[in-house]
């Protein structure tokens, strides 16, 4: 599976593996896991420079949405708590 790379705030690098990307309402989410197989949802933004940045899905509505989503995949089980 691919991996990528984020940084936290103190510039700690913290390597997620992709599970799965979904397009919904035009807008692209992917489900990445830490080495914990601790699981989030992160919503895909390009900015006015196109930079592109993920940031947590904080919207009850939208993460319903996009947990119900993914969670027909069959290749994996996802959690909520």
């Amino acid at each position: 599976m691919e991996k990528i790379t984020f940084y936290s705030e103190d510039g700690e690098e913290v390597l997620f593996e992709i599970i799965d990307s979904a397009i919904i309402d035009s807008n692209k989410y992917i489900l990445v896991a830490n080495e914990d197989e601790e699981a989030v949802i992160l919503k895909e933004i390009m900015d006015t420079e196109e930079n592109l940045t993920y940031a947590i899905v904080e919207d009850d509505v939208e993460f319903q949405k996009v947990a119900l989503h993914l969670m027909e995949n069959d290749d994996y089980e996802l959690e909520i708590n």
